[in-house]
């Protein structure tokens, strides 16, 4: 986890400084002259930016005619793929020169791979400076101003044959913020089949999302378990992030409010991270699992995502993405830590599962701001890092709440358990009740009797409920023909761990391999049952052949290994049982409940004089 808080705060200093470091791509390379990119007719798919120049128009003042005039010293060479302006109140001005090299008209769409680029004027110029073609768009104007119907700016270009033309474009943001910019020039073809594949990568995506979304709703409706619509309100939010933010809420669903659709995702990131905060929180029980401080800590910086609503109603976008930033890191860094806390000193499950998936969603956000920043190359993978990240994130979650939804089964099972052994001892209180009215003081020490059926110490059955329970076996067996199985395990060197550790130590001992044993149970008609100081009894009802019956007891054996309580007394190092087991088959002869036990205990002691910790099993015909 602390390799988690580190890449969280590399990638906040990251971002920091891609915002406060205007022109950055620009700034970091050479001056230089025009570069001429020469069309041919074998280049489906050519990006344009290490061939284009930017120069910085801080008033916002040329017109194209004035920027395409300014001396080449004003010029800066990209050199990358990914053409990012940083946080700047400027008009920035690009140019690239591209020349018709075949002997016909060629057609080619420009597309500058973003969504929400605020305003954006495209030239297309001959030599002589007369404008070829035009654009104006940006998401600060409808839809409907776009050239091509598709979610990212794109124009289409007509280029004459042997013929020389400059793309000249200026992009300025609203408040500052700008966006980042990867220009490509597609033939026709390749730009739709593009599209295609980027629309069918999405739709995957956003159906993953919307499969998690519907399942956790469907489990909230069901269960009423708060964490399970938590979950399902932060996967919306990365659902509709998802949306607004690649432009395909812009396109379908409000393409005349392009005010709304700035405003929307400035609301849908604060929710985002609220949503993750409050889920997080539940899902970690942070008001009971880490200190009172770290849990307010996390309630308070989650809250004060709701500050940065307003200035998006205000219309300050850039305001927004400043507080998200520096609330939600502060956020993070705090949740990471409460999942510190608790996958190292707890050893939480539920924190395993959190810091993984922060872990996976972090790396890919680093990833992607390195390629926003021009170290990593800009290629279909790393243009959707984020999308692969949160789905990924996003899984893991849902994996993270399913073995949660586990855990509880498996203590329902368990409460099952005792509340049906506490209706059969009732119902044997109230059938004594009515045979004698008379005899009160009688039924009374019945009912005493009959719910003394656990072990103080353990919680499983005691010899009392082993006794009955066994002769019903037995006697079932008789009648019917049924199988059946009886295993004793008594644990080994008991006496040594109670002299080197102490009695208290010792019942703890059997508490925990108790409760082990229990765990593995998969009926409810199969019991543990405390028989004696160290010795418990196992009774299955069975159905499987003999072998699965061992590899079954096998996995007990294995699972009081798996505590690793250390014995020093002990050969093995930790504490250990050995185990006698007898399967009575189907259609077997009429054993009595003492034929059994005697069996199984003879199983046992020979299991101990061949070494302890093992078990030994005989099949009766």
């Amino acid at each position: 986890m602390a390799l988690a808080a580190r890449l969280i705060r590399l990638m906040c200093m990251l971002m920091l400084a891609g915002a406060l470091l205007p022109g950055f791509g620009a700034e970091a390379a050479r001056r230089g002259q025009a570069i001429t990119v020469i069309l041919t007719d074998d280049q489906p798919e050519l990006q344009l930016g290490p061939s284009m120049q930017s120069r910085e128009d801080a008033g916002g003042r040329l017109d194209a005619t004035a920027a395409l005039a300014t001396p080449a010293a004003d010029w800066r060479a990209m050199r990358t793929a990914s053409i990012n302006f940083g946080f700047s109140t400027s008009a920035w001005w690009t140019r690239v020169t591209l020349r018709n090299a075949t002997g016909h008209d060629v057609e080619r769409i420009l597309d500058l791979g973003s969504s929400l680029l605020d305003h954006v004027d495209i030239h297309v110029l001959r030599p002589d400076g007369t404008q070829l073609q035009g654009m104006s768009g940006g998401d600060r104007l409808p839809f409907a101003h776009r050239s091509e119907n598709v979610r990212t700016i794109a124009m289409h270009l007509h280029i004459p044959a042997g013929q020389e033309v400059t793309v000249l474009m200026r992009c300025q943001s609203h408040d500052g913020l700008n966006e980042i910019i990867t220009p490509t020039l597609y033939t026709p073809q390749a730009f739709t089949a593009h599209v295609q594949l980027e629309t069918l990568a999405f739709g995957i995506y956003y159906g993953l999302l919307a499969t998690v979304l519907l399942y956790n709703l469907f489990l909230y409706a069901s269960t009423r378990q708060t964490v399970f619509g938590v979950y399902a309100a932060y996967v919306g939010c990365f659902l509709l992030w998802g949306l607004v933010f690649r432009g395909y809420a812009f396109q379908y669903w409000w393409p005349d409010s392009p005010n709304f659709n700035n405003q929307a995702l400035a609301v849908i990131v604060s929710a985002l991270y609220m949503s993750l905060g409050l889920f997080l929180m539940k899902y970690l029980d942070t008001a009971h699992s880490v200190p009172r401080a770290l849990h307010r800590f996390a309630a308070i910086t989650t809250a004060a995502q709701g500050l940065c609503f307003l200035p998006a109603f205000l219309n300050l976008y850039s305001a927004t993405f400043i507080l998200n930033s520096l609330i939600g890191s502060v956020e993070i860094i705090g949740l990471t830590t409460i999942i510190g806390v608790l996958v190292i000193q707890q050893k939480s499950k539920a924190g395993r599962y959190a810091g993984l998936a922060f872990a996976t969603l972090t790396i890919a956000a680093l990833l992607y701001y390195l390629r926003v920043l021009g170290f990593v190359p800009a290629n279909a993978l790393t243009d959707n890092l984020l999308q692969i990240g949160s789905a990924a994130e996003a899984l893991l979650l849902a994996f993270g709440v399913a073995d949660q939804m586990n855990t509880l089964k498996t203590a329902k099972l368990h409460a099952e358990r005792q509340a049906l052994a506490a209706q059969t001892a009732l119902n044997t209180q109230l059938e004594s009740l009515v045979s004698s009215r008379t005899a009160e003081l009688e039924m009374a020490n019945e009912r005493l009797a009959n719910l003394a059926i656990t072990d103080e110490l353990t919680g499983v059955y005691n010899r009392r409920q082993f006794n009955k329970d066994l002769a019903a076996a037995v006697a079932l067996h008789t009648r019917h023909q049924t199988p059946a199985a009886l295993c004793l395990l008594d644990v080994d060197h008991f006496k040594a761990y109670n002299d080197r550790y102490g009695h208290p130590a010792g019942d703890e001992v059997l508490r925990q391999i108790a409760t082990a044993l229990r765990q593995q149970l998969q009926r409810a008609s199969d019991h543990v049952y405390r028989v004696g100081g160290e010795e418990f009894a196992i009774l299955l009802d069975i159905n499987e052949p003999p072998d699965k019956v061992m590899r079954f007891i096998t996995q007990m054996l294995a699972a009081v290994q798996g505590l690793g309580i250390p014995h020093e007394g002990s050969p093995f190092g930790i504490v250990s049982v050995s185990m006698g087991l007898v399967i009575l088959k189907a259609q077997g002869a009429p054993r009595t409940a003492t034929e059994l036990y005697s069996a199984a205990d003879a199983l046992l002691y020979q299991a101990k004089q061949a070494g302890r910790n093992q078990v030994i099993s005989q099949t009766l015909d």
